[in-house]
């Protein structure tokens, strides 16, 4: 009787610690959205571009989001002046990733500029925050990594004494190729600090075309992307899939429907257990007992008294003594009902044994006299 319910308890136990552990394994394992989104446009955050690019939409200069891959840009209609994207990475990134891509010579190829922030370098003896000199007014970085341009023609855009942060390569022969050392120059913690912003801002305008802001990035796509790059990932898997491999995944996933649908009985259906009544069940082995035990004259005499006793409080006695004379007057008194009523009470029956047939109708009198209203 008591394996079921250790039974439960072991499954409730183990249900318990592998939700635990899933529960650790997500937030440990979950990306961070936080970290990705650092450096989109999107970003109300003190990391986010949100207060440049509306700033850019007050100096009448506004700026574009590609959500795209950025290999498409180049299909891009440009009519004119040079287009300008901006890559603004969520970490620090090296010089492989930032200049290594099969789009940047065709992109620098046909004019057009590109910047990008986040640069990785090594760390050097500079103070975390400095404020550098521009044309446009100070500069305030929080950054200790610079890079030594001397031994390079690379113009440098902004830096000091410890070495450049910002700095133009000049090995295109045509377009322009910026970076720069921290993706936050012009962050949204920047946003009281004017010439953060103004001086991304001109940086971003010399092209005089039209200027896009990376985010894709950061995980913002079109729809249309979205879906193409699903059915692409599920296309690729089946593609890589052998068919052997294909055919029974599909059968053990058929196996598994088809067994769960089955129901040759029926519905299957949950077997409630009936609760027991302590109480009934305690009177109903006493009951056993006495009647086993050929106690018949026992329980008329308990009854007897018990059913006198509370007649008497109902009638106002409580538990004086009285003599059956009174207690057949205050009855009568009280209910309007003739004195005989009580004869149960007053002249129980004999106590012989065996006599079950009296017995019960003897409690069917005493039930009777019990649902009597008392005035």
């Amino acid at each position: 009787m008591n394996s079921v319910p250790l039974l439960k308890n072991r499954y409730v136990r183990l249900a318990v610690v592998a939700l635990a552990l899933l529960f650790i394994g997500l937030v440990l394992l979950a990306p961070s959205t936080g970290q990705k989104t650092s450096g989109s446009t999107y970003n109300r955050a003190p990391e986010g571009y949100l207060g440049w690019y509306a700033y850019m939409e007050t100096q009448g200069t506004p700026v574009q989001r590609w959500r795209r891959p950025v290999a498409e840009l180049l299909e891009q209609p440009q009519a004119g002046a040079p287009q300008t994207l901006i890559r603004i990475y969520p970490g620090m990134v090296n010089a492989y990733q930032a200049g290594d891509r099969s789009w940047l010579d065709p992109w620098l190829a046909a004019g057009n500029t590109l910047i990008e922030l986040g640069l990785d370098a090594a760390i050097v003896d500079a103070p975390f925050t400095s404020r550098l000199a521009s044309d446009f007014g100070e500069v305030v970085i929080k950054t200790r990594r610079r890079t030594n341009l001397a031994m390079n023609s690379d113009r440098n855009l902004l830096g000091d004494a410890y070495g450049a942060v910002m700095w133009e390569r000049t090995d295109s022969e045509s377009g322009r190729f910026v970076v720069a050392l921290t993706p936050h120059l012009a962050a949204n913690a920047y946003q009281a600090e004017p010439g953060n912003y103004a001086f991304l801002a001109d940086l971003a305008a010399q092209a005089g075309g039209p200027i896009w802001v990376d985010e894709y990035l950061h995980g913002f796509k079109a729809a249309d992307v979205i879906v193409e790059e699903t059915v692409n990932t599920w296309g690729a898997y089946l593609a890589r899939t052998p068919v052997k491999i294909a055919l029974i995944q599909i059968a053990i996933l058929l196996a598994i429907f088809l067994l769960a649908q089955n129901r040759r009985l029926g519905n299957l259906s949950t077997v409630k257990q009936a609760k027991v009544d302590n109480s009934q069940a305690y009177i109903d082995a006493l009951a056993a007992v006495l009647h086993k035990a050929e106690s018949t004259p026992f329980l008329v005499d308990m009854l007897t008294k018990a059913e006198r006793s509370r007649l008497q409080a109902a009638l106002g006695f409580h538990t004086a003594n009285i003599d059956d004379r009174t207690l057949q007057d205050a009855w009568t008194q009280q209910t309007g009902q003739s004195p005989e009523m009580l004869t149960p009470l007053t002249a129980p029956p004999p106590p012989t044994k065996g006599a079950d047939t009296a017995l019960k109708r003897w409690l069917e009198t005493l039930q009777r006299l019990r649902q009597t209203p008392i005035r």
